[in-house]
């Protein structure tokens, strides 16, 4: 029929590692990173951290090697915008069109492959539910139903049920809203230094999904078109973990989830 564009579906991958508690480095880990990885993973302090550190970038390397016939070792990267890894353009001219963001938290990596898109992934205790920090992450609109999230009913109807009282159910409402903000901004490539949390007001919509609501200040040039082009999602990993994904998508055009689950071992299970 004239008239009508079809899209091909962007396919999104989703790759997650789980990282046990006290696992050590692992020496083919830090085979394939580059001096400037190595550098920055010795500068952590804490040794789970390092651990976490090497896991995401060696998953990121070998990841990047299933799309290019390219040894995990010999991938040059680079610190775009707000800090987000990318090909260096010089090394690897004629694959900028890859897209990729990383995101790593107490247990768990997280690796997300499209377009332009940012991950996020945080522990499900790692926020407390206080009134303050509620205040410095919820835009007006989303903090009129922090009173409604009461004890006998757990989680509200608008996230799904996590029964338990209400500071679970707060907990869950600022998580989820904290790791869809943070996914954002890092795909729309400005970080938590372009934007104050509370002044992006996220909406649920069918699906599952969520959509950005315009809100009374005006937003930065690089979210505009999230509001009717964006398209973003999240949920719980295991019960551990919230993760949320936010993909650039075209007017018509349909997305495709793959989730990837790799061992430490390296061995991949689709789910």
């Amino acid at each position: 029929m004239f008239g009508l564009r079809r899209h091909r579906p962007c396919r999104i991958e989703l790759h997650l590692m789980p990282v046990a508690p006290g696992e050590p480095e692992d020496p083919a880990d830090l085979a394939v990173l580059d001096e400037s990885e190595r550098a920055r993973a010795m500068r952590l302090r804490r040794p789970a951290d390092r651990v976490l550190f090497i896991r995401a970038h060696a998953l990121l390397r070998r990841v990047l090697s299933r799309h290019a016939p390219i040894d995990p070792a010999r991938w040059r990267l680079v610190r775009a915008e707000a800090g987000k890894p990318a090909l260096c353009p010089q090394q690897h001219p004629a694959l900028q069109a890859l897209r990729f963001n990383l995101s790593h938290c107490a247990g768990l990596v997280a690796l997300a492959w499209a377009r332009e898109i940012g991950v996020d992934v945080e522990p499900v205790d790692a926020l407390q539910p206080d009134e303050a920090l509620a205040r410095t992450l919820l835009a007006p609109g989303e903090w009129r139903h922090w009173p409604t999230l009461v004890d006998a009913h757990g989680v509200d109807g608008v996230d799904g049920m996590d029964g338990g009282g209400g500071g679970r159910a707060r907990r869950h409402f600022l998580l989820t809203r904290w790791t869809l903000k943070e996914a954002l901004l890092k795909a729309a490539g400005i970080g938590l230094s372009g934007l104050e949390p509370a002044g992006l007001e996220l909406l649920p919509a069918p699906n599952g999904l969520w959509r950005v609501q315009p809100g009374r200040a005006a937003l930065p040039a690089a979210l505009r078109h999230w509001v009717d082009g964006g398209w973003l999602q999240g949920g719980l990993e295991a019960g551990s973990h919230h993760w949320a994904l936010a993909c650039e998508r075209q007017a018509g055009e349909t997305i495709e989830l793959q989730w990837l689950r790799h061992s430490s071992a390296g061995v991949i299970a689709p789910g």
